[in-house]
């Protein structure tokens, strides 16, 4: 488990004597004349070229976004649950960056994670954990499966799955960093491989790369919206423990169609709802045959007799004569890998922040 990515806003307790920015983005109208100025963000460059974007458009704030992990150590497969010491830890890297920031974090009040924690307020929080399979052919099923037989609970049209770039599978709200609620993204981090490559160190060696192209990434994202409505805006309201808390919550509301959608049995089932049923395996659109409450109640019932949601597309049957072969994936939590401490020795040779302590 770990934090993944961080977008917010830092109320400073004491300004800073300058503003922040690379430039600006001027709208002109026909005439010439000067409609509204705004602020460019500044890229601060970290380990391996990783970069955080950072501007302060005023002398009292200080606008972060970025991916603090990969910024401090070059890569993000394994790292920190705790957004405190993580955000604290790369705002330290970007203070000993020459020409990030115009004084030192103490001149405008930031002395510690705690006290910075007081000040921030999140608009993004990306919590992430990882799937080891068996093979890598096992992590494309599984994502051609979610995409077919996943919905995430509670969100109708948009809690079905959706293509998501390089052969993943999103749920929930819109599709890229435009969100505001929350959405849960599944896909391969081999194949992510193919367009960001990894420092040296990993890839120099057959057991990391074995061992990332058999990995399956989760990753919960939060938006502005749900954070105000968790009340989980203030950094100070994270914690490790509410790190996984929030991944879990995410986790535990996707439902599956795991059962036969043909059960030989339908005796659970009132003559109505076999009538459903049928309609639903023809491949109909029950939300949009029925009126919403009917459907939901249809939903319910027959999800707890047979462990089938028919607000999930019915599987298609195959147009070619095969016999379909079905086995089962198991997902177990990939965790810290065995070689992970001796990369992490050469990655700080290298100049990158590792955390001691990483989940």
């Amino acid at each position: 488990m770990m934090i993944d990515y961080l977008r917010g806003r830092i109320r400073l307790p004491v300004p800073l004597p300058c503003t922040v920015h690379d430039g600006h983005f001027m709208s002109v109208d026909a005439l010439g004349g000067v409609q509204t100025v705004t602020a460019k963000r500044k890229r601060v460059v970290g380990s391996f070229e990783a970069v955080m974007m950072l501007r302060a458009p005023s002398t009292g704030e200080i606008e972060f976004e970025g991916n603090p992990a990969k910024f401090l150590q070059g890569h993000n497969l394994y790292g920190t649950d705790d957004p405190v010491a993580l955000l604290w830890a790369a705002l330290c890297r970007i203070e000993a960056t020459p020409g990030a920031l115009p004084c030192k974090l103490s001149d405008i009040g930031l002395v510690s994670a705690d006290g910075l924690s007081l000040y921030t307020e999140l608009s993004r929080v990306d919590c992430t954990a990882m799937f080891l399979l068996d093979t890598p052919g096992d992590v494309d099923s599984f994502l051609r499966a979610a995409q077919v037989a996943g919905r995430l609970r509670d969100r109708g049209r948009s809690g079905l799955g959706k293509a998501y770039a390089g052969g993943g599978v999103v749920f929930g709200d819109a599709s890229g960093k435009s969100f505001t609620h929350r959405q849960i993204i599944w896909y391969s981090k081999g194949r992510e491989l193919q367009k960001n490559s990894l420092p040296e160190p990993f890839m120099g060696r057959d057991d990391a790369m074995g061992w990332v192209k058999r990995t399956l990434r989760c990753e919960v994202r939060l938006g502005r919206n749900y954070l105000k409505k968790a009340g989980l805006r203030v950094l100070s309201d994270w914690s490790a423990e509410k790190t996984a808390s929030e991944w879990r919550s995410m986790v535990d509301r996707m439902d599956w169609n795991e059962a036969d959608v043909q059960p030989a049995n339908l005796d659970g089932l009132s003559p109505t709802l076999r009538g459903v049923h049928a309609m639903w395996l023809t491949g109909a659109d029950l939300s949009q045959v029925y009126p919403r409450a009917t459907f939901y109640r249809h939903r319910s019932a027959i999800l707890k007799a047979l462990s089938v949601d028919i607000s999930i597309p019915c599987p298609k049957e195959p147009t070619a004569h095969v016999v379909p072969i079905k086995r089962r994936i198991e997902l177990k939590l990939a965790g810290r890998p065995p070689w992970a401490d001796e990369i992490d020795a050469e990655l700080r040779k290298a100049g990158a922040f590792v955390f001691d302590q990483v989940a």
